[in-house]
């Protein structure tokens, strides 16, 4: 009965540490895989100075944006409907692909992508879900 009882209390304790309405170990995901790439690959020139209908990623609000014509860069639960998975994995009618540099991203890169969206492209709010233009070993 103490046993039940502590088990109890240690799911109780864990439910009231996450956030509400963030999937468990979303906020982690967000943090150590997919703003890493945004920062190294995309954010040197998807910093919001290239004018509309250019994606920014700056921010939550920024990237979740819908275009003029109507599409957004990025559906949550809908990696094929989300316009920044078509450009990145250079396939299919995305008129620019991305990243415009030699290199693109790798297939690890995209496949995270594709599963961040896919389990709803959770983006915290505040200064730890805004992106800062980072260098990387193929873009100094």
């Amino acid at each position: 009965m103490k046993l039940f009882f502590l088990l109890f209390l240690f799911a109780v304790a864990s439910c009231s540490l996450a956030p509400k309405n963030q999937p468990r170990g979303a906020d982690h995901y967000f943090l150590t895989e997919v703003k890493p790439v945004l920062q190294e690959q995309c954010l040197r020139c998807h910093d919001g100075k290239m004018p509309p209908p250019a994606l920014n990623l700056t921010s939550k609000a920024a990237a979740f944006k819908t275009n003029a014509r109507g599409q957004q860069y990025i559906v949550p639960g809908k990696p094929e409907r989300s316009l920044m998975v078509t450009a990145v994995q250079r396939m299919g009618t995305h008129p620019k692909l991305m990243p415009r540099a030699e290199g693109s991203l790798t297939d690890m890169q995209i496949g995270m992508l594709r599963e961040w969206i896919e389990d709803g492209a959770y983006w915290p709010e505040g200064e730890s879900g805004n992106l800062h233009s980072k260098s990387s070993s193929e873009h100094p």
